[in-house]
């Protein structure tokens, strides 16, 4: 009786984290697409080159170590700009 009650729990914990495993995915990808903007096809097209050409430019100098740190740090906070904006953006539901 106390081994069906243990497994039967085990079971209900693994589903329960399951399901907490999916809610995170679908919650992280909701921020995603609230964070990064919308670029257009053309517009991609556009900035791709220019941007291997600056990082392709801006290795030597700086050393690929320090470029990936910098090129990181950027990019957070640019989302975090953009994440900020939105918020102010949105009105506040009380």
């Amino acid at each position: 009786m106390n081994v069906a009650r243990i497994a039967e729990r085990k079971a209900l914990l693994v589903t329960r984290a399951d399901l907490d495993r999916t809610r995170l995915a679908l919650s992280a990808r909701e921020i995603r697409t609230l964070v990064t903007p919308q670029v257009s096809a053309a517009r991609r097209a556009q900035l791709r080159p220019k941007a291997a050409m600056f990082l392709a430019v801006a290795a030597p100098f700086v050393g690929m170590k320090r470029l990936a740190r910098l090129v990181r740090v950027a990019s957070i906070a640019m989302a975090a700009i953009r994440v900020a904006s939105n918020w102010r953006r949105t009105p506040a539901s009380l």
